[in-house]
């Protein structure tokens, strides 16, 4: 797919669900996690698409997103790769069918490296000590690295927060990554880096920059230009441009140096996100809490517990519902931890939600909760996590 003529709309990666789904789903217990198969198969086709345009790309999915196999099953088949953090995701990824993996993660251990290796995966170091731990049990073998990127300050925001200042990773100019690889003799044959929500720009600087860094590596052949979709896919037009840039930068770097090289992107989030959601049951609803200045809505899951880390949009379950008065609200969880709310960010700033009147027995639904809603499953007060469901344009049933 070609970016559009200049005044030709994009249309967006994402569209909004079937009616039906919402429909189907008001059959179901609470809570409930459902997928929307139709939409995901979309916007996959769509993104793979547009990493299409980045001649030899290849699109991943990071599989700390979801640890559910019916939906990673369907990833596998519509062509995707996964990326791995850990020998447990490994297998998962196995299972699932994905033809093609790639691993990085400070879990890994040299007995793990060696499982993997076997199979024909590398692991990409993601500290100093773990590469020369590499080096010294694979002698002269391939070896791959995780790079920390140093954005420029007129760039680096507080949604990318992973630049150089991220805590998995080697500096570049670090002489220790020279040293070792000269000592050794291990070629170097990936860079992989991973920068948190990536904008149009911090895209084409970590292409130009690591394409620079491939320089002094004469072995490498591939570069993981890591996640954060959801940021670079806010407005689908520049992520395209951006894309465009990509390919350009790529396709003179190969000609100039007669060498070829792959890109490789492994979103999570953002493939999988916002086709996921939540549905929820009211278990109380206090009006104009004295402590915080709202409604505060109890339901029957719990934020703290599987799902901590986005501002969802919050609606009614039914589609049908009229709205009424909207009223500032904080969505809490079933948790007797002070602190579950829905929507509070990685600093604990709460976020509320303009909702209608809500009472005992209203259902809501949670958008956005298609990725790390499962993955980061805790067991506090030993509450049960939700069911999951997938629909797939026909009707919704279980998957695990």
């Amino acid at each position: 797919m070609t970016t559009p003529p200049a005044g030709r709309p994009v249309p967006p990666l994402v569209r909004f669900p079937d009616a039906a789904m919402f429909r189907y789903a008001l059959e179901l217990p609470t809570p409930s996690l459902v997928y929307d198969l139709k939409g995901l198969r979309h916007s996959v086709g769509m993104l793979a698409a547009d990493v299409a345009t980045v001649h030899g790309a290849q699109l991943n999915v990071a599989l700390k997103a979801c640890h559910t196999i019916g939906i990673l099953s369907e990833l596998a088949g519509l062509g995707l790769g996964a990326d791995v953090a850990s020998v447990g995701e490994y297998e998962l990824a196995r299972a699932a069918g994905f033809a093609r993996i790639t691993a990085t993660g400070p879990a890994f251990s040299i007995a793990d490296a060696e499982k993997l290796r076997a199979d024909g995966v590398l692991v990409d170091a993601s500290s100093y000590e773990q590469l020369d731990a590499l080096c010294a049990a694979f002698p002269g073998e391939p070896v791959g690295v995780r790079l920390r990127v140093p954005l420029p300050d007129e760039i680096e925001n507080e949604h990318s927060t992973f630049g150089g200042q991220s805590r998995f990773g080697l500096l570049a100019t670090d002489p220790r990554l020279h040293e070792l690889l000269g000592r050794t003799g291990n070629p170097l044959v990936r860079l992989h880096t991973h920068t948190g929500q990536m904008s149009a720009a911090h895209l084409i600087f970590k292409t130009r920059y690591l394409l620079a860094v491939a320089e002094a590596f004469p072995s490498l052949h591939t570069i993981d230009l890591g996640g954060g979709f959801f940021s670079l896919y806010a407005q689908r037009s520049a992520a395209l441009a951006a894309l465009a840039t990509v390919d350009r930068t790529v396709r003179q770097w190969r000609e100039r140096t007669g060498r070829p090289m792959t890109l490789q992107f492994e979103p999570g989030g953002g493939v999988l996100g916002p086709h996921g959601y939540l549905f929820v049951s009211v278990l109380s609803a206090e009006r104009d809490h004295p402590a915080f200045a709202a409604d505060v809505v109890t339901v029957d899951a719990s934020a703290w517990n599987y799902a901590p880390w986005h501002r969802p949009a919050v609606l009614p379950a039914d589609p049908d519902a009229t709205p009424g008065e909207v009223r500032a609200t904080l969505l809490a969880g079933n948790t007797l931890y002070e602190n579950d709310f829905f929507g509070t960010d990685v600093r604990g700033r709460r976020s509320t939600f303009d909702l209608g009147p809500c009472a005992v027995g209203d259902r809501l639904v949670l958008t956005a909760s298609g990725a790390y809603t499962s993955t980061n499953r805790r067991w506090f007060n030993r509450l049960e996590p939700p069911g999951e469901y997938a629909y797939d344009g026909t009707g919704i049933r279980p998957v695990s």
